[in-house]
């Protein structure tokens, strides 16, 4: 390729480093994080996600309501987490509609945490009751982005 053909397309105000996974208590990512994270499959981040089942904390930056998700799959929030990095809704209905209505960059005012690891050999209904108590602690049916 020739240098004369590179576009810059934007230049950061401060440099992106991605450091170490350091506990489920201090995940507190960006959207553009979590996306690197799994695009480079960051080892770990994946070794540690891979490995708890739990619920997560989705929060929309511009206006501060918050989306409680689970993720009991096989491999727990590092694949509910992979699909959020795809397209930022992962499938969810109400992110889904909010990028619709905002355009797909909208993506990028949100915010990443864990508010629960469980242990891998929790059922899903056990996981499921964990996402509906912190819907119901948060508030987020509400005043929140879960209308289930």
């Amino acid at each position: 390729m020739n240098p004369a053909d590179i576009c810059v397309s934007s230049i950061l105000d401060k440099r992106v480093t991605i450091n170490d996974f350091s506990g489920f208590d201090n995940v507190n990512i960006s959207y553009q994080t979590l996306k690197h994270i799994i695009e480079n499959n960051i080892a770990t981040w994946k070794s540690a996600l891979s490995n708890v089942k739990g619920i997560y904390l989705i929060v929309d930056m511009l206006t501060g309501k918050q989306y409680v998700g689970s993720a009991y799959g096989e491999d727990c929030i590092w694949q509910r987490w992979s699909e959020y990095a795809k397209n930022g809704h992962g499938g969810n209905i109400e992110l889904k509609e909010l990028l619709n209505i905002n355009g797909s960059d909208y993506k990028n005012n949100f915010k990443y945490s864990i508010l629960e690891v469980c242990n891998m050999n929790l059922g899903s209904e056990y996981i499921i009751g964990r996402e509906t108590y912190w819907k119901e602690v948060l508030v987020t049916r509400k005043f929140g982005m879960n209308n289930n």
